[in-house]
Protein backbone atom coordinates (compact mmCIF):
# COMPACT_ATOMS: atom_id res chain seq x y z
CA UNK A 1 0.00 0.00 0.00
CA UNK A 2 1.29 3.46 -0.73
CA UNK A 3 2.29 6.02 2.18
CA UNK A 4 -0.52 8.56 2.67
CA UNK A 5 2.23 10.87 3.03
CA UNK A 6 3.67 10.15 -0.35
CA UNK A 7 0.55 11.09 -1.99
CA UNK A 8 -0.22 14.35 0.32
CA UNK A 9 2.92 15.40 -0.39
CA UNK A 10 3.07 15.01 -3.94
CA UNK A 11 -0.13 17.14 -3.88
CA UNK A 12 1.15 19.64 -1.88
CA UNK A 13 4.02 19.69 -4.52
CA UNK A 14 1.72 20.07 -7.36
CA UNK A 15 -0.03 22.88 -5.39
CA UNK A 16 2.79 24.67 -5.27
CA UNK A 17 3.94 24.77 -8.24
CA UNK A 18 0.22 26.09 -9.36
CA UNK A 19 0.27 28.74 -6.88
CA UNK A 20 3.99 29.28 -8.62
CA UNK A 21 2.31 29.73 -12.08
CA UNK A 22 -0.47 31.65 -10.89
CA UNK A 23 0.82 34.07 -8.33
CA UNK A 24 3.97 34.95 -10.69
CA UNK A 25 2.10 37.69 -12.47
CA UNK A 26 1.97 39.47 -8.64
CA UNK A 27 5.77 39.18 -7.65
CA UNK A 28 5.25 36.23 -5.62
CA UNK A 29 6.22 32.58 -5.25
CA UNK A 30 4.31 30.04 -4.57
CA UNK A 31 4.48 30.32 -0.78
CA UNK A 32 3.84 33.80 -0.47
CA UNK A 33 0.21 33.55 -0.37
CA UNK A 34 0.38 31.85 3.22
CA UNK A 35 2.03 34.91 4.66
CA UNK A 36 -0.32 37.47 2.68
CA UNK A 37 -3.10 35.53 3.83
CA UNK A 38 -2.58 35.32 7.31
CA UNK A 39 -1.59 38.98 7.73
CA UNK A 40 -4.08 40.48 6.00
CA UNK A 41 -6.46 38.38 8.37
CA UNK A 42 -4.47 39.44 11.69
CA UNK A 43 -2.89 42.80 11.13
CA UNK A 44 -0.22 43.26 13.25
CA UNK A 45 0.78 39.67 13.97
CA UNK A 46 4.09 38.81 15.66
CA UNK A 47 6.69 37.12 13.59
CA UNK A 48 6.65 34.58 16.38
CA UNK A 49 2.77 33.93 16.09
CA UNK A 50 3.25 33.52 12.19
CA UNK A 51 5.94 30.93 12.72
CA UNK A 52 3.43 28.85 14.70
CA UNK A 53 0.33 29.67 13.04
CA UNK A 54 1.76 28.64 9.50
CA UNK A 55 4.27 25.86 11.34
CA UNK A 56 7.64 27.37 9.40
CA UNK A 57 10.96 27.61 11.74
CA UNK A 58 11.63 31.71 12.41
CA UNK A 59 14.56 31.81 10.57
CA UNK A 60 12.22 30.99 7.01
CA UNK A 61 9.71 33.57 8.28
CA UNK A 62 11.84 36.20 8.60
CA UNK A 63 13.28 35.43 4.85
CA UNK A 64 9.77 35.12 3.36
CA UNK A 65 8.82 38.61 4.95
CA UNK A 66 12.11 40.26 4.27
CA UNK A 67 11.31 39.53 0.55
CA UNK A 68 7.32 40.70 1.36
CA UNK A 69 8.63 43.69 2.83
CA UNK A 70 10.88 44.49 0.13
CA UNK A 71 8.09 44.03 -2.36
CA UNK A 72 6.13 46.49 -0.54
CA UNK A 73 3.07 43.45 0.66
CA UNK A 74 4.08 44.36 4.03
CA UNK A 75 5.35 46.77 7.14
CA UNK A 76 7.10 45.31 9.88
CA UNK A 77 7.15 47.24 12.78
CA UNK A 78 8.27 46.95 16.51
CA UNK A 79 5.78 46.15 19.09
CA UNK A 80 4.89 48.63 21.21
CA UNK A 81 4.69 46.52 24.31
CA UNK A 82 8.07 44.75 23.41
CA UNK A 83 10.64 46.35 20.72
CA UNK A 84 12.23 43.31 20.61
CA UNK A 85 8.89 41.97 19.18
CA UNK A 86 8.28 43.01 15.60
CA UNK A 87 4.07 43.04 14.00
CA UNK A 88 3.66 42.76 10.53
CA UNK A 89 1.04 44.81 8.62
CA UNK A 90 -0.47 43.84 5.27
CA UNK A 91 -0.16 47.22 2.77
CA UNK A 92 -2.95 48.11 -0.01
CA UNK A 93 -0.50 46.27 -2.27
CA UNK A 94 -1.27 43.07 0.10
CA UNK A 95 -4.65 44.32 0.66
CA UNK A 96 -5.25 44.23 -3.32
CA UNK A 97 -4.10 40.74 -4.27
CA UNK A 98 -5.81 39.05 -1.10
CA UNK A 99 -8.31 38.84 -3.46
CA UNK A 100 -7.01 37.57 -6.57
CA UNK A 101 -5.28 34.43 -4.25
CA UNK A 102 -7.95 33.47 -2.54
CA UNK A 103 -9.45 33.04 -6.20
CA UNK A 104 -6.34 31.09 -7.61
CA UNK A 105 -6.67 28.61 -4.40
CA UNK A 106 -10.37 28.13 -4.77
CA UNK A 107 -9.97 27.77 -8.42
CA UNK A 108 -7.43 24.93 -7.38
CA UNK A 109 -9.38 23.27 -4.90
CA UNK A 110 -12.66 23.31 -7.40
CA UNK A 111 -10.06 22.01 -10.09
CA UNK A 112 -9.47 19.10 -7.55
CA UNK A 113 -11.81 18.07 -6.55
CA UNK A 114 -14.09 18.61 -9.62
CA UNK A 115 -14.73 14.29 -9.86
CA UNK A 116 -15.68 13.91 -6.21
CA UNK A 117 -19.35 13.85 -5.53
CA UNK A 118 -19.91 16.52 -2.22
CA UNK A 119 -20.58 13.85 -0.29
CA UNK A 120 -16.41 12.40 -0.71
CA UNK A 121 -15.43 15.63 -1.00
CA UNK A 122 -16.96 16.92 2.73
CA UNK A 123 -15.56 13.32 4.18
CA UNK A 124 -11.97 13.45 2.85
CA UNK A 125 -12.07 16.86 4.19
CA UNK A 126 -12.80 15.64 7.80
CA UNK A 127 -10.27 13.00 7.31
CA UNK A 128 -7.55 15.42 6.37
CA UNK A 129 -8.47 17.73 8.91
CA UNK A 130 -8.49 14.87 11.80
CA UNK A 131 -4.85 14.01 10.23
CA UNK A 132 -3.50 17.42 10.77
CA UNK A 133 -5.29 16.97 13.84
CA UNK A 134 -3.68 14.79 14.92
CA UNK A 135 -0.18 15.63 13.63
CA UNK A 136 -0.23 18.60 15.80
CA UNK A 137 -0.92 16.30 18.68
CA UNK A 138 1.82 14.43 18.08
CA UNK A 139 4.46 17.36 17.14
CA UNK A 140 2.99 19.17 20.28
CA UNK A 141 4.01 16.03 22.28
CA UNK A 142 7.19 15.24 21.06
CA UNK A 143 8.20 18.97 21.94
CA UNK A 144 6.98 18.68 25.90
CA UNK A 145 10.01 15.78 25.93
CA UNK A 146 12.57 18.33 24.76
Amino acid sequence: MESTMRYINRIARLSQLYREKELKKYGLGGIHHTYILNICRQPGITQDRLAKTIFVNKSNVARQLAFLEKEGFIIRKAAVSDARKLEIYPTDKAKAVEPEIRKILSRWNDQLLAELPEKERDRLLQELAALMERGQRLLAEDQKEL
